[in-house]
């Protein structure tokens, strides 16, 4: 997905936001906390993708959006398993791009994702970022490449049996992502370990799940 049509997407999702802010009751404000997971996924991808192109500044406006968004969506919904995941996702980005607040924001993101965990120890999601954190972690604070790669090994497995079982993988969002950045990032492990044609079978994999996926697309040399 290039940055143009992420904006687009995320601008519509603001749109969307801002319908659902107008009511108050029931589902409404279940629908109100969905949008705002949306959104928060939308700035997660622009995030990721200024990272890819190493824009520093765009990553980290949309990496202080996403964890922005998520708050609102806490106060809401304190057990919601996936804004826990997801900002845990965005506050790891924001401490691998160093600085004053690295430190701060990568136990933030140890927080979020211990949460997260309480809640929904075999979501796909829960896990696959649990795998992000493990992977990029320094060893001085419990990073683990190994475990990482384990992890996100068993996240793509929990996509693929609930995607052969036509399930929502345990979701408490409407928004079903994060398989083919788990064969991606399998993709990633069987590189690191020198297994190139199953590495290239995962970035496949991966795309052929979401065509948009820049980095699975610069995986393949395309």
């Amino acid at each position: 997905m290039s940055f143009g049509a992420v904006r687009r997407w995320l601008w519509l999702m603001v749109v969307g936001l801002s319908t659902a802010a107008t009511s108050s009751h029931g589902a409404d404000f279940n629908a109100l906390a969905d949008s705002q997971y949306v959104a928060a996924y939308g700035q997660f991808r622009v995030l990721q993708d200024a990272i890819l192109t190493k824009r520093e500044g765009d990553a980290k406006r949309a990496g202080e959006s996403c964890v922005t968004t998520l708050d609102a969506l806490l106060k809401r919904q304190p057990k919601s398993f996936e804004g826990l995941a997801l900002q845990s996702a965005c506050y790891g980005y924001l401490a691998n791009l160093g600085g004053m607040a690295a430190i701060r924001n990568g136990s933030r993101s140890g927080k979020s994702i211990e949460a997260a965990l309480a809640l929904a120890p075999k979501s796909p999601r829960v896990v696959l970022i649990d795998g992000f954190g493990l992977y990029f972690r320094p060893k001085f604070v419990g990073g683990d490449k190994i475990k990482g790669c384990a992890r996100l090994q068993e996240a793509t497995q929990i996509f693929d049996a609930n995607n052969s079982g036509r399930t929502n993988s345990a979701s408490n969002s409407s928004l079903d992502w994060g398989a083919a950045e788990a064969h991606y990032w399998s993709g990633r492990c069987a590189r690191d370990a020198g297994d190139v044609t199953t590495a290239r079978a995962e970035f496949e994999k991966a795309l052929s799940i979401d065509p948009t996926l820049a980095a699975a697309k610069r995986a393949l040399g395309r």
